[in-house]
């Protein structure tokens, strides 16, 4: 991935100040909206399967969709930014989250899966380019306003979570309603962001800053680290985010309970991605910041498996964990390479060695499940990432750089 660069560039600070206000509000919405169309399915999986007749497999897949998109076309996205421009492809990205929210919540055959293609495939575009637009036009302001963004993301994802099973028990809106509800958010995030459409557009350069040689981070050990840290530790996000409903469910917890402990995982995750920023400012590496991360995902996911009557607990626990490691990783793109153009490449790396990490896990969690009959297979699968989480974390936060 190239990051971005402006065809005869000025400086940020020409830009009016009501603009950059704009734009700083706009980027913030467009963050809101990059999980909580995903993380409102898994409350109401339960009832997709029963009313489709989706085995646990199946299901499975259906999260893993949206991992799998973001994962290929992270390596898309720079290319299209480079021909049509940053503002543009993320208002386009929006458009596609709106149209696809709706068309996933329609009674038709195979809406559901057309409209998860379509929004996941908007989300994976702001995934990828919305970083370099904060590292452009927000150099000196970068981890604050990548905390907040991170922080709506989590806040929303975390609203989508716990509203979801209420809002499919309003009349006659089920889980249908519950879903396609979210495009509200994303018709909103459009409308402020309408008038980057008008703006300059910024395009991709694949040149680097002072001649200094590029040296790629998929060359180079610490790009594998960091994008290794970024793959567990979303494995283990997402897996719960979709699975904990069912896994609550067979242990006699209701869903509206499972649902309420999801939101209060969110909330928690969204608390510690707004500490963890200006943290990270301060420290001269990441590594204890990252080992713990990692032993919080453990703890979170081996006392769920244990000692499920504590969930609220563990979810808290785990809920620290993610808030941290994402900040953390999102982070670590700019803190790890010597200029804009490797911060980019990282993160295309990155997002998408972890997407594709990532999906594995809902989808080998439906597997496992499957084929023993029972949640020991699925809960030592997200043990496990959890601790390679505090290792490549731990290596990745080593004050190190690559090239």
């Amino acid at each position: 991935m190239q990051d971005v660069n402006v065809q005869n560039p000025a400086s940020s600070t020409s830009v009016p100040a009501t603009g950059r206000s704009g734009l700083y509000f706009g980027i913030v919405l467009i963050g809101a909206n990059l999980r909580a169309p995903i993380t409102g399915l898994g409350p109401v999986l339960p009832a997709i399967q029963h009313d489709l007749g989706f085995s646990d497999t199946t299901a499975g897949l259906l999260n893993s969709l949206p991992l799998l998109i973001f994962a290929l076309l992270s390596l898309v996205a720079p290319i299209v930014g480079r021909r049509h421009g940053l503002e543009r492809i993320l208002g386009i990205s929006l458009l596609a989250i709106v149209l696809g929210t709706v068309a996933r919540s329609m009674a038709m055959p195979g809406a559901l899966w057309f409209g998860t293609i379509l929004l996941s495939s908007g989300i994976a575009f702001g995934n990828v380019l919305l970083p370099g637009l904060v590292k452009r036009d927000f150099p000196t302001r970068a981890a604050g306003l990548i905390g907040l963004y991170a922080a709506a993301m989590a806040a929303m994802a975390g609203l989508s979570t716990g509203l979801a099973e209420p809002v499919a028990h309003m009349s006659g809106l089920g889980w249908q309603g519950a879903i396609g509800l979210w495009a509200l958010p994303a018709l909103a995030a459009l409308l402020v962001w309408m008038p980057q459409f008008r703006a300059r557009q910024h395009y991709m350069s694949s040149a680097t800053s002072g001649g200094s040689a590029f040296v790629s981070p998929w060359r180079h050990p610490v790009g594998w680290q960091v994008s290794l840290f970024f793959a567990f530790h979303s494995l283990v996000f997402y897996s719960l985010v979709d699975w904990f409903a069912s896994y609550a469910a067979s242990r006699g917890i209701s869903l509206s309970s499972a649902g309420f402990m999801l939101l209060v995982f969110q909330v928690v995750a969204v608390a510690t991605n707004l500490g963890s920023a200006p943290v990270i400012r301060r420290l001269g590496d990441q590594k204890l910041l990252g080992f713990s991360c990692g032993i919080l995902l453990l703890v979170g996911t081996g006392g769920l498996a244990f000692m499920p009557g504590l969930s609220l607990l563990w979810l808290i626990c785990a809920g620290f964990g993610a808030g941290i490691a994402m900040v953390t990783s999102l982070s670590l793109f700019g803190l790890r390479t010597r200029d804009h153009h490797q911060a980019a490449a990282l993160s295309g790396m990155a997002q998408f060695i972890g997407y594709a990490g990532a999906a594995a896990g809902p989808l080998l969690v439906g597997l496992l499940h499957d084929a023993t009959g029972g949640w020991g297979a699925p809960f030592w699968l997200l043990m496990g990432s959890g601790m390679l989480a505090a290792v490549f974390a731990t290596l990745a936060g080593r004050n190190r750089m690559i090239g």
